[in-house]
């Protein structure tokens, strides 16, 4: 019980540690105590968590910070994986963590664009009553479910969202398709598809969802977060960002980067670090992040 007990201690020191950083990287509504929190929980109800490559472990936490969720398996999970640092012929096999958003996470962030007043996703099952048209007037939805007796196998999600404009939009997904996306992922036979088919199910739909949205970019985003877990081609895919950190959200940390700069209580170098969850900054980023005056550690 003891030598469970030591790595979990050794994280909690190193996540305090991070503590800056994350504060850096959080939204204001999420307070970094909770989200450390959170993580603690994580680890000690999985602790093989801590036998992955630490770097993935704190990197996964930063993209999570960065999308403003907590990985509590509802917003968000931290899900191991194995990687060949080798070759085919030489395998080196290394266990890593991935951040992953999930269905709670993807609504969360959905409602707060401030273009959706209404976001959902749903399983129908068999004996439930469903409905979906469109007509001249657009997409309809009636969903029915059984509350008494057996409702039988699922057979279809979707995800229906009613935007502030009054326009509902509506994406049904049948048990075919999902079974599709599951075929696709590199842990279609364990990990979240394993444990959590009907929320992974909801979230393939939301998916889809999401690409009709207004302004769905920051979704998107997040939402390709999980792209390392998909081989459409049956290829070995590289799963090291290839985008630059995005000017929208450089633009809404940038401030409060600078006054941790200014106070001593980041470096340049930490905050540049920090960057690299989302794709690292473009030179142009770099350099006014550089060009802060460093102040002296409190």
């Amino acid at each position: 019980m003891s030598n469970a007990i030591a790595p979990i201690q050794a994280f909690q020191q190193e996540i305090q540690d991070q503590k800056t950083e994350l504060k850096a990287i959080l939204p204001d509504h999420l307070p970094v105590e909770r989200f450390i929190k959170t993580a603690m929980i994580a680890v000690q109800s999985n602790p093989s968590i801590l036998e992955a490559d630490r770097q993935s472990l704190f990197t996964s936490l930063q993209r999570c910070a960065g999308d403003g969720l907590v990985p509590d398996n509802r917003e968000a999970a931290l899900v191991e994986f194995n990687t060949n640092a080798g070759t085919r012929d030489n395998p080196n096999w290394i266990k890593k963590i991935q951040y992953m958003p999930m269905v709670d996470g993807v609504l969360k962030r959905a409602r707060q664009s401030g273009e959706v007043s209404i976001i959902t996703a749903r399983a129908v099952h068999q004996e439930d009553e469903f409905d979906y048209w469109v007509d001249e007037n657009g997409e309809h939805l009636k969903h029915r479910p059984l509350f008494t007796g057996d409702r039988g196998q699922m057979i279809l999600v979707y995800a229906m969202a009613k935007m502030k404009s009054g326009d509902v939009i509506v994406e049904p997904m049948t048990m075919e398709d999902v079974n599709k996306v599951r075929q696709a992922s590199k842990t279609g036979a364990y990990g979240p598809w394993k444990d959590w088919f009907e929320r992974m199910a909801l979230k393939s739909v939301l998916h889809r969802l999401a690409r009709r949205l207004p302004n769905s970019s920051e979704i998107m985003e997040m939402l390709g977060n999980d792209n390392w877990m998909y081989d459409f081609k049956n290829k070995e895919r590289d799963v090291t960002p290839d985008q630059h950190y995005p000017d929208e959200d450089f633009q809404k940390n940038f401030p409060k980067w600078k006054a941790a700069i200014e106070a001593g209580r980041l470096t340049h170098e930490k905050v540049i670090k920090t960057t690299n969850s989302k794709g690292g900054l473009t030179p142009e980023q770099k350099a006014q992040v550089e060009a802060v005056e460093q102040g002296e550690p409190a």
